[in-house]
């Protein structure tokens, strides 16, 4: 089903009291790679997709901003963030062996899903897509 009015996600802002701190947790614990803007309060990746309605290449935004700029509707963390991996269990194992705490790896006909935090948090939602529905 599509939106008449959502083209794409073009972004996920997170917002931390220690940006350089969570992006080197990112960095680390889930190999992301970020670039800065010189007063080190953002923090963004950026993930190059073609849209397919307009074949325009663009890019999906990820990024860590400094707290004090979090806008006033975006307070309380009420999210959770879900990342596409390309194996579910291996990337569970990989943050477990780096201490992070994750539940799963449970099997649904969307795929295998993977639930744990960063470092401030943060919800995360780990998905293989295993092409069974």
């Amino acid at each position: 089903m599509s939106s008449t009015h959502i083209s794409n996600v073009g972004g996920v802002f997170i917002y931390s009291e220690n940006p350089q701190a969570l992006a080197d947790w990112y960095k680390e614990h889930l190999d992301m790679v970020f670039e800065a803007i010189p007063d080190g309060s953002v923090f963004y990746a950026s993930f190059p997709y073609t849209d397919i309605a307009t074949g325009k290449k663009t890019n999906m935004v990820w990024s860590i901003n400094r707290s004090k700029n979090r806008p006033a509707h975006a307070k309380e963390k009420h999210y959770s963030v879900n990342y596409r991996v390309f194996d579910a269990e291996k990337t569970a194992a990989h943050l477990r062996s780096k201490g992070v705490e994750v539940k799963g790896v449970e099997t649904y006909p969307e795929g295998k899903f993977a639930w744990c935090s960063d470092l401030e948090g943060n919800a995360i939602e780990l998905w293989e897509d295993t092409g069974m529905i």
